[in-house]
């Protein structure tokens, strides 16, 4: 299983599609430009579902966080 969790933060994304387009094993778009994880693996709030990054996307899923323009991709240890 992965040390990281992401998640992203609904009222900030930009809609600009940067991270379910590099990376759509795990962002999505929700439906209105807004992304969002594929699946929750834990949901503390309706504003916070987060999902374990796989192992083999922890990087790339790192720099895509990295390069949010709205810094609206969230990662933390899990």
């Amino acid at each position: 299983m992965s040390n990281k969790k992401v998640r992203i933060d609904y009222d900030t994304c930009t809609a600009c599609e940067l991270c379910y387009d590099r990376i759509p094993e795990v962002f999505k778009d929700r439906g209105d430009g807004i992304a969002d994880v594929v699946k929750y693996d834990i949901e503390e709030s309706e504003e916070e579902r987060w999902m374990f990054v796989p192992e083999d996307l922890e990087e790339e899923v790192e720099e895509v966080a990295d390069e949010c323009p709205s810094g609206s991709i969230i990662v933390e240890e899990a």
